[in-house]
């Protein structure tokens, strides 16, 4: 009896096929703010290359942060990953079909941010910290 493919990972191929078709503008949008202004020294969020996503500050994990401008270095080290930062006054990502090395600063004002790839965060990649 020849076996077919369960709905479930035909969809799960549909949404991963789907959000790597995302436009050059997001890609040239995570990029392009670029400075070296920074409140704390400098944020560093990774994802990949396999199924992880961090953002630490001077080596260590982000749980707070105090309100303020930081320069944030992205390490997107896989094609089938993001990482997005978002929540008050923010929304930043890299794309999930680039890899590469982003220099954004960000603005973070008091309250709930969150970090995660967009196409696997329902499987753990995902990460919350406060500001305040």
């Amino acid at each position: 009896m020849p076996r077919t493919p369960s709905l479930l990972a035909i969809a799960f191929l549909v949404v991963v096929l789907a959000a790597g078709c995302g436009s050059k503008s997001k890609a040239t949008t995570a990029s392009a703010t670029t400075s070296t202004t920074s409140s704390s020294g400098g944020l560093v969020g990774t994802v990949g290359p396999g199924f992880t996503i961090t953002l630490t500050n001077g080596g260590s994990a982000v749980k707070t942060l105090a309100p303020g401008t930081y320069k944030m270095t992205v390490n997107d080290k896989a094609a089938t990953h993001n990482f997005h930062l978002f929540d008050p006054g923010v929304n930043q990502k890299t794309s999930v079909q680039g890899t590469g090395t982003f220099v954004w600063t960000v603005k973070l004002e008091k309250g709930s941010y969150t970090y995660q790839c967009d196409v696997h965060f329902a499987s753990g990649m995902i990460g919350h910290f406060t500001v305040g």
